[in-house]
Order: structure tokens, then C-alpha cells, then sequence
């Protein structure tokens, strides 16, 4: 796992999501972060409070994929890996701050610009 997560091959999994306001729920469906070198997709869905009015927007503002990111790992030396990711081409989102353990477990704040933060709660694998 750790070799994924060191060269940029990796994929989250979130299987709990955790609104800033109200009940966190269970994600009964697959849904994904995928960092594949120099492409991420992430296709989580939202759950929480939009400050400003979206018109015409009939997906989640987490459902994209870029090409134009800019990427801050630092690993803690037990174990634990925190990235950031700021994707430069997705105007919603500021940053997905995760942290990604060896065992597999990982967690994920996402931190959006007219949105209330939303958290996601997961398992991190090797892409295949």
C-alpha cells in the first residue's frame, strides 16, 4: 500500500460520509477518488448546506476529473500519509485533504467554496 500511495496509484473507496450538519449515512453505492499519476476523478456524492444558489447544476460538485491539480503529500513515518489535493480546473472545490493510512483505512475532507465541508470515511487500495 505504501508504494501505491508513494508513486500516485491509488484509489479510495468511501463507505461512510459525515455532513457538517446532520446524520452521517452509510454509502450503499461505489463511490470513488481515483489518483492515477496525473489524472484524479472523483465521482462522491454531496450531502450538506450550498451558500449560494447553483443554477442549472444537476450532479455533485465532487463528480469531475482533472488533469490540472496541484498535489502536497508529507508522510508521518508511521504509517500515515496526509495529502492535499487542489484541483486548479473545478471551481467548487478548494481542497480534498486526505489522510491515508498503510493498513488501508483512510479519511478524506473535502473543503468547497460555496458549500458546507463535507467528510468521507473509506478504504484506500493500489490501482489496478
Amino acid at each position: 500500500m505504501a508504494q501505491a500511495i508513494a508513486s500516485g496509484k491509488w484509489i479510495f473507496v468511501a463507505n461512510q460520509v459525515m455532513p457538517q450538519r446532520g446524520r452521517s449515512r452509510t454509502l450503499t453505492s461505489r463511490y470513488t477518488v481515483i489518483l492515477n499519476n496525473d489524472t484524479l476523478t472523483s465521482a462522491l456524492p454531496y450531502f450538506g448546506r450550498a451558500y449560494t444558489a447553483p443554477i442549472g447544476e444537476t450532479t455533485s460538485p465532487l463528480d469531475f476529473s482533472s488533469t490540472n491539480f496541484t498535489l502536497n503529500k508529507n508522510e508521518s513515518g508511521t504509517g500515515r500519509w496526509n495529502i492535499n489535493i487542489r484541483a486548479n480546473d473545478v471551481r467548487e472545490v478548494q481542497v480534498y485533504n486526505f489522510t491515508l493510512f498503510t493498513n488501508g483505512s483512510a479519511q478524506l475532507n473535502v473543503q468547497l467554496t460555496n458549500r458546507s465541508p463535507v467528510s468521507f470515511s473509506g478504504r484506500v487500495m493500489p490501482v489496478k
